[in-house]
């Protein structure tokens, strides 16, 4: 595109940076980002004369190149923008102050009023619009260009639209080619979202020109880069026991409705692996907290890991999966229960063993040890709350002492309600039914 402002006389302006050019095998981008190219100012009719440098200025600029005098803040009657601003901001631009540029402008810019415009005001402030979004770019700014040129698309006369929205979209093209070439050094936590971003922009240029094909080429090149950088992020993460930013990236290219078919089964197999991974990290964590005798924690890790089991679509995690986490929960809730038994913590050790109970896919001969322990509990649960309830008892106090033995039997009938047979529950039971007599409290129920 050219990059003269109609009606401006524009000095040599130097180099450009050469545009980027489109790679022909998107998987692999450069290892180099290309250089940033400089969109060109757009061209709309000429309608300003050509103001001289008579000042050097610092700003962006070359060393030793000079840069015309800032224009005079007075408007012309009846103008909401002195056409010369347009003219000495374009100037300044071609000498690469670009700071400059954008100060004046947006200067400018800020004084003009936008309602009811005249033709030429709107073309005059489209214009300068445009050449700040040029000095944005330059400055490596693209969002700040995109919103500039959005501004002046906004702003210029209707015949002269077309013209912006080729700006924007080449804009875009540059920012999304720009990304893509930095996505062969980034660490593979930043590629997704370098790849996101430049998806982002080529859905912005195509809105403006829904036919460019060279922002069609570019987004199929991205997407087709975007699914291998998911995967690698993904193992990444799972190397580092992240499963929870792992799942979040897995569920967003499953949710993506450009996601191609070949890829889903390969992401659900992912997406289920996370849930059993950290189950299995949970798990494992619970087993070394038990043997450092750190068994809160080990009791936290284990119900995490059940909560974690029990939010898991049973898509996201495959029978056979799910019954080696239940496998494992049963395990670490079972030894935990042992331990407790074992020192003659009878109260603690209800918990973990109820928990164990549950899981219906362990096999009979395995909880087998979990009834056992459970019963064993309870039989020791019902001899220590006896020896409090008769002390309560003993010293007038037989409304409490009849509301913990009802409290006995509730959790006696629980267990039984959970699978356990009355011989498994025979000693506990006895040593409750005696606590009732005692209390002249009827029948067992």
């Amino acid at each position: 595109m050219a990059t003269d402002l109609p009606g401006i006389t524009a000095r040599p302006a130097p180099a450009a940076r050469p545009e980027p050019t489109a790679r022909e095998a998107p998987a692999a981008p450069p290892a180099e980002p290309p250089a940033r190219p400089v969109a060109a100012a757009p061209a709309v009719p000429a309608r300003t004369a050509t103001p001289g440098p008579t000042d050097s200025r610092p700003g962006d600029a070359r060393k030793g190149a000079a840069a015309p005098v800032r224009p005079a803040a007075a408007t012309p009657p009846a103008r909401q923008l002195d056409p010369e601003v347009v003219e000495a901001c374009f100037a300044l631009y071609q000498d690469r102050s670009y700071a400059e540029v954008i100060s004046v402008g947006e200067e400018a810019l800020g004084r003009a009023r936008t309602d009811s415009l005249a033709e030429d005001d709107a073309h005059d402030i489209a214009a300068l619009w445009s050449v700040v979004a040029l000095a944005k770019q330059a400055r490596e700014d693209d969002e700040g260009a995109r919103l500039a040129l959005e501004q002046a698309l906004a702003t210029a006369p209707p015949g002269e639209r077309t013209t912006y929205r080729q700006h924007l979209a080449a804009l875009s093209l540059n920012a999304a080619q720009t990304l893509l070439g930095r996505v062969g050094s980034q660490q593979s936590e930043d590629r997704v979202g370098e790849l996101r971003a430049a998806l982002a922009w080529v859905d912005r240029g195509l809105e403006m020109v829904p036919s460019d094909a060279r922002l069609h080429e570019a987004g199929a090149r991205t997407l087709e880069a975007l699914w291998p950088a998911y995967e690698q992020t993904v193992n990444h993460l799972l190397q580092r026991l992240e499963f929870e930013t792992a799942r979040r990236l897995l569920r967003e290219a499953l949710d993506d409705p450009k996601l191609p078919s070949e890829w889903v089964a390969d992401f659900q197999n992912l997406l289920s692996g996370t849930f059993g991974g950290e189950i299995g990290q949970l798990t494992a964590q619970a087993i070394r907290s038990m043997q450092e005798e750190r068994e809160s924690e080990a009791l936290a890790a284990l119900q995490r890991a059940e909560e974690l089991l029990a939010t898991t679509a049973d898509e996201a995690l495959p029978l056979k999966r799910r019954e080696e986490v239940d496998q494992r929960l049963w395990w670490g809730y079972t030894r935990l229960g042992v331990r407790r038994v074992e020192a003659g913590q009878y109260e603690e050790a209800i918990d973990p063993l109820v928990h164990a109970f549950r899981f219906a896919t362990i096999s009979p001969d395995r909880q087998a040890e979990t009834r056992a322990t459970l019963a064993r509990a309870l039989e020791g649960v019902a001899d220590v709350r006896a020896l409090a309830i008769r002390q309560l008892n003993d010293d007038g106090n037989r409304d409490e002492a009849v509301l913990r033995t009802q409290a006995l039997r509730e959790l006696l009938r629980s267990c039984m309600e959970r699978g356990l047979s009355e011989d498994e529950l025979s000693v506990a039971l006895a040593r409750t039914d005696r606590l009732v007599r005692e209390l002249g409290m009827g029948e067992r129920a």
